[in-house]
């Protein structure tokens, strides 16, 4: 934990949490505008990773089936092997910087909670890669495809959606602390 609060306190600047949103955000548009929808049309739905609800072992056969090798390779590169490494750790260290520096500006303690929730980017982030080497898994054929396996996928899936989604809203909530904080000093002057 104080190796992460070290990192943080480096990372935490505004500079530089400005710098981890656009790269990470940059590669965030760069798969939605290139390589998910030459996916997502290919199998005619949302790739693996989109499927914020997870997805059924027939959802997982169909989109499988009806990957050509151009999509199996697009998707393996530069989708899986490349933007979805990059992109998953740059935007964890931005959610962790960013809450970190949301508890210094509201002056929030630290405690185990909080350590926890500056942890929980880097879960999803681990999700996000346990995610990935089962897609690679399914794409290229390389493991049994089964139930199990689909369903471990799958959870993956839903774990990484839920993580990013929680960490949001609770910057969510250190932001209006903080505005509400701010609103209270400059009444209070």
């Amino acid at each position: 934990m104080k190796l992460l609060h070290q990192v943080l306190s480096r990372t935490a600047t505004v500079k530089n949490i400005w710098f981890l949103f656009l790269s990470s955000h940059l590669i965030l548009v760069l798969m939605m505008t290139y390589t998910f929808p030459k996916i997502n049309k290919e199998i005619g739905t949302k790739a693996f990773d989109l499927q914020t609800f997870g997805y059924s072992f027939s959802d997982a056969t169909l989109m499988v089936n009806a990957m050509n090798d151009k999509t199996i390779n697009l998707y393996l590169f530069p989708q899986l092997s490349v933007l979805d490494v990059l992109y998953p750790f740059l935007l964890a260290l931005f959610l962790s910087s960013l809450l970190f520096r949301l508890f210094r500006l509201t002056k929030t303690n630290h405690n185990r909670i909080n350590s926890i929730l500056l942890i929980l980017p880097f879960f999803a982030m681990l999700f996000d890669y346990l995610e990935n080497i089962c897609i690679i898994l399914m794409i290229t054929k390389s493991f049994e495809f089964s139930n199990y396996f689909v369903a471990v996928s799958s959870t993956f899936t839903i774990i990484k959606s839920v993580l990013t989604t929680f960490t949001w809203l609770c910057i969510l909530f250190y932001v209006f602390k903080w505005v509400l904080l701010k609103k209270r000093i400059v009444v209070g002057s």
